[in-house]
């Protein structure tokens, strides 16, 4: 099987799978923190991606919840969700203008339409009714929601932009009261929120000693692709040797009989007697 594969195909995918193996490893190891390109400078502080990422979330959340919440004033059935819906569409027509001055006085580029994955969320509210709108409206909103808040207190923790943090500081006390109105409202079925993601392995808790298992993991995957690498290297080399040898005929020894063994009969006692008689 190995035959019909080239060559260079085989090293390609040894390389690919050390590679593979080597940044699963390294993710692992890292936290996953934001890259250091794109810093600019600002009378307000260094601004970097993350802080621009803030402004940028935030802007798309509110572009799809205060709408929705409209909606919900109308459409859902419960007193509960109703109220929900005005109360986050209003304070979130306050936060979008907050997020628009500061994104101004850092010159950050704000999105004008909500993302994909929002416009099939707010189709897929808007094509519910009853109490079935109800759950779709709080369930989603409060999935939203929970995933910006992570993003906004990771920032207020990190930012070295005094804008930033103080816009930060806002938004993440916008978005914990719009959850607890999401919550209050009943509806919400925790076992269905994503899960958080895994940290990384020296977080929290973590030691040094986490790491045995990646190591071995790591360590067999090597000497597996190098075992595999040099089995097909001896495999050419025997290949290139065998067809450059001269081939001989091949000759069949055959074992020729054995003769039979010759008896030579002995000499007769009378003649020998008689022979030394004439001579004598």
């Amino acid at each position: 099987m190995l035959r019909r594969v080239p060559r260079t195909l085989r090293r390609a995918v040894v390389a690919i799978v050390l590679l593979a193996v080597t940044f699963s490893v390294w993710q692992s190891w890292s936290s996953g923190t934001p890259g250091t390109g794109g810093w600019v400078q600002t009378k307000f502080g260094p601004l970097g991606p993350a802080d621009r990422d803030l402004l940028v979330k935030v802007r798309l959340a509110g572009l799809w919840e205060q709408p929705t919440g409209q909606q919900a004033q109308q459409q859902a059935s419960a007193a509960a969700v109703k109220d929900a819906g005005r109360n986050i569409s209003a304070e979130h027509a306050e936060l979008d203008l907050r997020v628009r001055e500061v994104a101004d006085q850092l010159g950050v580029l704000l999105p004008s339409a909500p993302s994909p994955q929002q416009m099939a969320w707010m189709e897929e509210i808007s094509s519910q009714t009853g109490s079935d709108y109800d759950r779709a409206f709080a369930q989603r909103l409060r999935e939203a929601h929970g995933a910006v808040l992570p993003a906004i207190a990771e920032v207020r923790a990190s930012t070295r932009n005094d804008l930033i943090r103080q816009f930060a500081a806002e938004a993440d006390t916008f978005v914990s009261r719009h959850i607890q109105y999401l919550e209050g409202t009943g509806l919400v079925d925790y076992a269905a929120l994503p899960e958080a993601p895994s940290p990384g392995l020296l977080s929290g808790g973590r030691g040094a000693g986490d790491l045995v298992v990646p190591v071995i993991v790591f360590a067999a995957a090597l000497f597996g692709a190098v075992g595999l690498f040099t089995a097909v290297r001896n495999r050419d080399a025997n290949r290139r040797v065998g067809a450059s040898a001269p081939r001989t005929a091949t000759t069949t020894h055959r074992r020729d009989p054995v003769p039979p063994l010759i008896q030579i009969p002995a000499p007769r006692v009378a003649e020998t007697r008689s022979r030394h008689a004439l001579r004598s």
